[in-house]
């Protein structure tokens, strides 16, 4: 079997979504609060037990979200066992391990100070230290204790959700760097001649293309999950009065997360789709080409035929398609503003 070969140039793809990343690290250090002020005092301190409500939820997130990025790494060593050129499987490796690189950098620079603001400052670092200090964590009797992720802390469940965020953040970006070398390695090719030969290599692309796409959509989809269930944790504990107020915050920070998500899916999924459209487009006037002095050839039928149909538009509706319910989802949150 001929072994087959990403251009290296098509590894630059991962620029795009490096670039998003970027941005959105750029927005959230310079146009966020880095801790917003939201009272603890909002709270209701007789009902400690509803601290559940939202661990149970986040640790069901977790546990989800942590199984579907190493199902898009086992999916991309799958890829990359296959016959493939040496350089395009080094590309790949060192294409993944810079963006989980990538990804981790904070969370190592949020671990090694403790005035690097966190994540969940966002949405109010006092009141998320006293929500879950109001759970407890079994095994932890004392601060200095250890149990299976290290040192329990003076709040225990808070202690679990700072490091349970942490192994997240960095199975998530091992999880992209999969799904983006697993979309760019769709664009491998093993030179082949014919037109024939071409079309069902062309065919083959898009199948793993459609893969990764879904792919990559259902990491979306848990990855807001995730994020919404620890914004919500500690909603259930406060008070009726203010619930309202401090749901349309978390609700619109999970608007924002979902806008960086779904561009980001999108930064490495429509250049690839476009780059083959491109290809097939090709394949397609050189087979109606070379039919001119032949048999007339209904090129959509020959398409379809061999499961090329797909075009332009068809592409950036899937890909839309999507995205855009994350979107939707959260879109609730910014309509108190508009009225």
């Amino acid at each position: 079997m001929a072994k087959s070969e990403v251009k290296l140039r098509y590894f630059a793809i991962a620029l795009l979504p490096v670039c998003i990343f970027a941005i959105h690290e750029l927005i959230q250090h310079n146009l966020i609060a880095v801790e917003l002020d939201v009272p603890h005092g909002i709270l209701e301190q007789d009902r400690p037990w509803l601290e559940s409500v939202g661990r149970f939820r986040f640790l069901a997130a977790s546990w989800f979200f942590a199984a579907l990025a190493v199902l898009a790494v086992a999916i991309l060593v799958r890829t990359l066992s296959r016959p493939m050129s040496g350089r395009t499987r080094a590309a790949a490796i060192v294409t993944t391990l810079a963006i989980l690189a990538l990804a981790v950098t904070p969370t190592i620079q949020q671990i090694a100070s403790s005035q690097d603001p966190r994540i969940y400052h966002q949405v109010g670092k006092e009141l998320f230290e006293s929500a879950l200090s109001q759970g407890v964590l079994p095994g932890c009797a004392a601060a200095d204790d250890r149990w299976l992720l290290g040192r329990c802390g003076e709040i225990p469940v808070f202690s679990m959700f700072r490091r349970v965020l942490d192994i997240i953040n960095a199975l998530a970006g091992l999880a992209v760097g999969a799904l983006i070398v697993g979309m760019i390695l769709c664009l491998a090719s093993a030179h082949e001649t014919g037109a024939e030969r071409q079309a069902q290599e062309l065919s083959r692309n898009l199948r793993q293309m459609r893969q990764q796409l879904y792919l990559a959509s259902l990491i979306l989809t848990f990855g807001m999950f995730f994020a919404t269930s620890w914004m919500y944790w500690p909603l259930p504990l406060i008070a009726q009065g203010d619930k309202a107020a401090y749901s349309a915050l978390v609700t619109a920070s999970a608007l924002f997360t979902g806008t960086y998500f779904c561009l980001l899916m999108l930064s490495f999924y429509l250049p690839v789709a476009l780059v083959l459209d491109s290809r097939i487009k090709r394949l397609a006037e050189a087979v109606n080409h070379s039919g001119a002095e032949g048999p007339a050839i209904d090129i959509d039928d020959w398409r379809a035929a061999h499961g090329l149909k797909e075009g332009t538009s068809d592409i950036l509706r899937a890909g839309f398609a999507l995205a855009a319910p994350i979107l939707a989802a959260f879109a609730g949150g910014i309509t108190p503003l508009a009225l």
